[in-house]
């Protein structure tokens, strides 16, 4: 690939020989669409419901991860790390409140998920505490229903008796 400053690279020129790339291998603008293009189908399987370990792995990533500090420079070979040095040492006094405002927004973000999660927490908590207060309402039910009906089944074997009784008379 040869070398061209930004001066010298024309767009139009890049663009007709794309076209007529495209008209030499018989596309059309048919052919394919968004819809074609594979994806990973597992992250979009876990989408499409709810899952409490994934909403807890994410929080606990964005709690640990909300705040960036502004320049790393001892990454890379000792001439980056000198450039992004003096960079973040030209122009730091220009990012820091935008990295500021970034990790205030970081933060509230994390807040609010911390807040979702305990959120879905107390109300399956105080779902689980209403189902089984009905599920032992229910049983007190089902065992004055048995009690009854035990009295009554004793009812009848009475009435039998005596009507059996006075049927020998």
């Amino acid at each position: 690939m040869e070398k061209s400053s930004p001066a010298s690279i024309n767009v139009t020129d890049i663009m007709k020989d794309i076209r007529e790339e495209i008209k030499e291998k018989g596309y059309s603008s048919d052919m394919l669409s968004f819809a074609d293009v594979p994806l990973d189908v597992q992250d979009t399987d876990n989408m499409a419901r709810f899952d409490t370990d994934i909403l807890h792995s994410n929080v606990e990533y964005l709690s640990h991860s909300c705040t960036a500090k502004l320049g790393n420079p001892n990454t890379g070979n000792p001439f980056a790390r000198f450039f992004k040095c003096l960079a973040v040492r030209m122009l730091g006094f220009y990012l820091e409140p935008y990295a500021d405002k970034q990790n205030s927004l970081n933060a509230c973000t994390a807040q609010a998920q911390e807040q979702v999660e305990l959120y879905i927490q107390e109300s399956r908590m105080h779902s689980t505490r209403a189902l089984l207060e009905r599920i032992e309402m229910l049983e007190l039910q089902q065992k004055n229903m048995r009690i009854n009906m035990d009295q009554m089944q004793e009812q009848i074997r009475l009435l039998q008796d005596k009507l059996s009784e006075e049927e020998q008379k």
